[in-house]
């Protein structure tokens, strides 16, 4: 609206992006320095619409005191929520999508890599905590993403993470596959269903991130995440079929005691331990602000499941994954992260 009236009254309109750690989050309490790719792709919206816009990845936790934010009639720090489909693929050369504070996360084994967003909001749609609960579930054509990754290899990227909220299956995903054909490392956050994963492998899916939340099915139910505990075989079957599970979990929901949050931990712990999940992440429950808090007792558990690296089984398996030099470099990198997220327990 306030761009809409700005536009009335001069040709061109003078626009700042300030992407930050929530840019491309779907959860309030996670910060991540996260490519914003759908943020990338507004702002090169507006300069085909010929508008003055400027990107400034250099902002990150800086002390914005004294900026003159009067040189620019607006200033965009998240999504604005433009007509999703009708958005154009982000320029990556104005955009630094190469930056190092885009290379140094856990998505990607093979670099340069970069973000791209299929879908806008999720096809379930109704987890709690989820920030895109509420939005309507918009999906690009096959052909059109293909050409934007096709873009990404000829920019020189190895892998490619889609974020959407979930990636889209039945006949959407078949034609996909069908057209990827190896044609980039791919990943994706997807939901625990029963999928032809040996296909995906086949075609060049590597990371599938999957959101299981938590082990007790009372908190699945509460949060609306449209799962039952023993989903769980899904994410073993992608395993399985040689692909690089990410399991996502959370503690401190305000309803769940001690019990409940080591049930969670635990399970999240046999994955690695087993291999089933080749990496994983936990983070503490915050919804919308009209919903319940998380019990904050339970936040020094976050980072407990890092206490897997103790056991002599999980190297075993870390260590007959090696295949190639990629494979050490992850490793390590999961080391690190490993070993700071101990030192905090």
């Amino acid at each position: 609206m306030v761009l809409s009236l700005l536009v009335e009254n001069r040709e061109t309109v003078k626009i700042l992006y300030l992407p930050n750690e929530y840019s491309q989050q779907r959860q309030f309490e996670k910060k991540r320095k996260i490519y914003p790719v759908l943020m990338a792709m507004e702002a090169e919206w507006y300069r085909k619409q010929g508008h003055e816009v400027y990107w400034d990845i250099n902002k990150y936790n800086v002390n914005m005191k004294g900026w003159k934010w009067t040189a620019y009639d607006k200033i965009i720090q998240e999504p604005e929520g433009l007509p999703f489909l009708s958005l154009p693929h982000p320029d990556r050369i104005f955009t630094e999508a190469k930056d190092k504070i885009y290379q140094n996360n856990g998505n990607f084994k093979y670099h340069p890599g970069t973000y791209i967003q299929v879908a806008n909001g999720c096809w379930h749609g109704k987890c709690t905590f989820c920030v895109e609960q509420k939005n309507k579930w918009e999906v690009r054509e096959v052909d059109d993403v293909i050409s934007e990754i096709e873009e990404c290899q000829r920019m020189g990227f190895k892998e490619v993470f889609d974020d959407s909220g979930t990636f889209p299956i039945g006949k959407y995903l078949d034609t996909f596959c069908d057209r990827l054909a190896n044609r980039i490392v791919f990943g994706c956050n997807m939901r625990m269903v029963d999928l032809d994963y040996k296909k995906l492998k086949e075609v060049g899916f590597r990371m599938l991130l999957f959101g299981l939340e938590s082990a007790n099915q009372k908190t699945l139910d509460k949060i609306n995440k449209g799962t039952r505990t023993e989903d769980i075989k899904y994410l073993i079957k992608a395993s399985k079929c040689g692909l690089e599970p990410h399991a996502a979990a959370m503690v401190g929901f305000p309803w769940e005691d001690y019990k409940d949050t080591m049930r969670t931990i635990n399970l999240i712990k046999w994955l690695l331990i087993k291999g089933y999940a080749k990496t994983a992440q936990m983070s503490f429950y915050a919804p919308t602000k009209n919903q319940e808090q998380g019990n904050e007792e339970f936040r020094k558990y976050v980072n407990k499941f890092y206490e897997v690296g103790f056991d002599p089984r999980f190297w075993f398996r870390r260590i007959i994954d090696i295949r190639s030099i990629e494979d050490f470099k992850y490793l390590v990198k999961g080391l690190k992260e490993g070993w700071r997220s101990l030192c905090l327990i």
